[in-house]
Parts: structure tokens; C-alpha cells; sequence
């Protein structure tokens, strides 16, 4: 591949990255699928429960809440964080009257009055700070529902900007979206890989070692901000394998202006001669 292959290569990885971090983020989508996902996967866990030993009505009331927990996910409305940045928290109830999946399954067994109580005082409790509610250890009972289970069914809600731009602990985030702090990281690396590539690429007039230098740092800069996110999904492990690759890119040309001067071309020029006495011949003359 020639330098201005190179080049117009690694211009090109550029431009999809910078396409890629500026694409719009929608993140009340994006939190919707999440909770949607953990509720889809709560259902499917709990149906698949071994529940011989439940009464029939324990039985027919836990499948009743089942029936009720799918509707609701499927519905799609659920709490919004608007109070706590940078941490996901459950809710009982949101500011804007939204019940949790539990607040919601226990309010349409007909205990709307523990979800009121509950949503008055520990509006942001997780289920088993209520271990010790006799309402709730008495609903649970009725309705065939264990403490655990009831715990695997609460989501927890993201603030409402993306969490990890906060920097909490989210691990189960699906979306592996890169922060804007990431994006801007991105830009300045990339640009600086493709400015020395073009340096290394182009007459651009610059000594031959800086401008190895300059190739060989900004590469080196961009595999060490894409390297630490091969692991992540989504778009920041996107940008990280264009980082690392942009600059590796830019690192081996950078070495290879400094290792390799050019080399003179030879020249073989033919003329012809005459002697004092008319003679004629050829001469040669090799440049090299």
C-alpha cells in the first residue's frame, strides 16, 4: 500500500469515527429497552419456577401477577430518575405518578394503600429494606411471590441523562454508549493521527525524523486512549478499535520515515565521442 493509500485510509477510519461519536444519543429510549429487558427477563424466570409447592390459590394469584408483570413491561411507561444523578435508584412512585413494576403488581392486587404508605416514606427503598413490612410479608405470602423474587422484578431507574456521563456504577448498561468526555478524546487523537500521517505521507517539507516523532507520539496517544476499551460494547468499543487502529497507523508510519531515507536513484546517461584524430565511439557515464 502507498503512503497516499495509507493515508487516505486512515482519513477515511476518521471521518466514520467523528460520524460515529457525533451520532445522536436517545436516551429515554435507550433506559425504556433496559427496563423492558430486565422485566422480559424477570417473567421468563419466575414462569419457569418449580411452584409445586404453592396452594392453588398462591398459585393462581402468583399467575395473575405474571399475567399483570407482562402487560405492564409491554406497555413500556415506567418511573423516571429525576432526583438523583449519576446513581440508579428504584422508585414506588415518580413525580410524575408512575408506579414500578412491584408498586404496580401490589396496587392491582388491590393494596393500593401499602404502595400510597411506602411511596410517602421510603419512596426509593429497594424490597428488601422491606423485609420486616408485615403488609408486604403478607402479600408476598398471598400471592405466591418470595422476597427474592419480588427484589428480581424491581428495576432500578438511570438518571435522566445517560449514567455513566456521571460516572456510577451501571454495569448491566446494554447500550455501552461513549461519554461526551470520550468523544472529545476521540476527536483531538484521531486528528492528531491524521495531521502527522499526513506529514509522514505528503512533501510536506518537515524533517524527516520530527515528523517520524510527531507520527510515532500522536500514535502512540491513540492506542492508549482505544486501548482500555476493547472490552466495552457499543460505541465506545467502537471508537476504542478506531483510536488504537488510527494510531497504530500513524505510530508505524512515523517509524518507518525515521528508519527508511530515501534512496538516490541511479542514472546511466549515454553520449558519443570523438577523438582528435575522427575517431568515434560512445561514452557512458553512471550516476549513482
Amino acid at each position: 500500500m502507498s503512503r497516499l493509500s495509507l493515508f487516505a485510509t486512515v482519513a477515511l477510519a476518521a471521518l466514520a469515527a467523528m460520524s460515529s461519536a457525533r451520532a445522536p444519543f436517545d436516551f429515554r429510549a435507550t433506559e425504556t429497552a433496559r427496563i423492558r429487558a430486565h422485566l422480559d427477563s424477570a417473567e421468563r424466570e419466575l414462569r419457569a419456577k418449580d411452584v409445586s409447592s404453592l396452594t392453588p390459590a398462591q398459585r393462581a394469584a402468583r399467575l395473575r401477577n405474571l399475567d399483570r408483570l407482562h402487560e405492564y413491561w409491554v406497555r413500556g411507561v415506567f418511573p423516571q430518575n429525576t432526583d438523583f444523578p449519576g446513581e440508579r435508584v428504584p422508585y414506588f412512585i415518580d413525580r410524575y405518578g408512575t408506579r414500578c413494576a412491584m408498586a404496580y403488581l401490589i396496587e392491582q392486587a388491590g393494596s393500593g394503600d401499602f404502595v400510597a404508605r411506602v411511596a410517602a416514606t421510603t419512596n426509593n427503598a429497594r424490597v428488601p429494606e422491606l423485609k420486616r413490612d408485615p403488609q408486604l410479608v403478607e402479600w408476598l405470602e398471598a400471592n405466591g411471590l418470595t422476597l427474592g423474587e419480588a427484589a428480581r422484578i424491581q428495576p432500578a431507574y438511570c438518571f435522566e441523562e445517560p449514567c455513566y456521563s456521571f460516572g456510577c456504577n451501571c454495569p448491566d448498561n446494554p447500550t455501552g454508549a461513549a461519554s461526551a468526555g470520550y468523544k472529545t478524546a476521540t476527536g483531538v487523537s484521531i486528528g492528531a493521527d491524521v495531521l502527522t500521517v499526513a506529514l509522514n505521507s505528503l512533501h510536506s517539507g518537515l524533517a524527516r525524523p520530527l515528523a517520524g516523532a510527531l507520527g510515532i507520539a500522536a500514535g502512540a496517544a491513540g492506542i492508549v486512549v482505544g486501548a482500555p476499551n476493547f472490552d466495552e460494547s457499543g460505541s465506545r468499543r467502537t471508537l476504542g478499535y478506531v483510536n488504537a487502529g488510527v494510531g497504530a497507523a500513524s505510530a508505524a508510519l512515523g517509524l518507518y520515515r525515521i528508519a527508511h531515507k530515501p534512496r538516490t536513484l541511479s542514472s546511466l546517461s549515454l553520449a558519443p565521442w570523438l577523438d582528435g584524430r575522427g575517431g568515434t565511439g560512445l561514452t557512458a557515464q553512471l550516476r549513482f
